[in-house]
């Protein structure tokens, strides 16, 4: 077996353990799992590149190729508690955007901080709000949007990504409340290993959408 069908073999594994670690409250399971996906996917598509790239040497005129420089993610500061809230979701959307992109996905800015499209034209909103007991607080301008992308970062650091499909968005968008600065409010609930978009109004448990990036495919 190629190291490339072991990668997606182990992925395919990973979701089955993320899936069973939900059903088990294992919550810390399922923050592994998701972690161990998105390493696979980007080891994935890093060998592809590489495939790519060598294909590229193969064809080209026989001229030395100039090294592409590696982009990593910066380290997280100590000081990071003292930086203010919005300043810590511009920049967990920046690496969380660099992340897609070393996956193949691109998304480019069309308003604001919050606001991109992909390549298909598809319109995503990408929300951030740090963990407050168990809860996450966010919001977005009022507009259309066919994706959202809820960035949850817990007390301990990690970045849980919820990518909420089409049909998810358009079925409970009406139910969010509307503030006066024209936000569309979106209240995330966790409760063992489940979370929950606004539990007073029942829109929903978001758990298989972990991680999930098939919308922006």
């Amino acid at each position: 077996m190629v190291a490339t069908d072991q990668l997606k073999s182990l992925r395919d594994k990973a979701h089955q353990q993320m899936e069973a670690a939900m059903k088990a409250g294992h919550i810390d399971g399922v923050i592994k799992y998701a972690r161990i996906i998105k390493e696979a996917d980007e080891a994935l598509n890093a060998s592809k590149l590489v495939v790519e790239r060598i294909a590229a040497q193969m064809e080209s005129d026989g001229s030395v190729p100039v090294a592409t420089p590696v982009l990593h993610a910066p380290a997280r500061s100590p000081t990071s508690n003292l930086i203010s809230r919005k300043a810590r979701g511009n920049a967990c959307r920046d690496e969380y955007l660099r992340g897609l992109l070393s996956r193949g996905i691109n998304l480019s800015r069309v308003k604001g901080k919050r606001i991109f499209q992909d390549s298909s034209g598809r319109r995503v909103g990408i929300a951030y709000a740090s963990e407050d007991g168990n809860k996450w607080w966010m919001g977005l301008p009022d507009e259309h949007y066919d994706v959202v992308i809820l960035l949850c970062q817990t007390s301990s650091g990690e970045t849980l990504d919820f990518v909420l499909p089409p049909t998810f968005v358009h079925r409970v968008w009406g139910g969010f409340s509307l503030s006066q600065n024209g936000q569309r409010e979106w209240h995330v609930v966790r409760s063992g290993p489940n979370y929950e978009l606004d539990p007073k109004r029942q829109l929903g448990q978001i758990n298989p959408y972990l991680s999930r990036l098939e919308p922006l495919r």
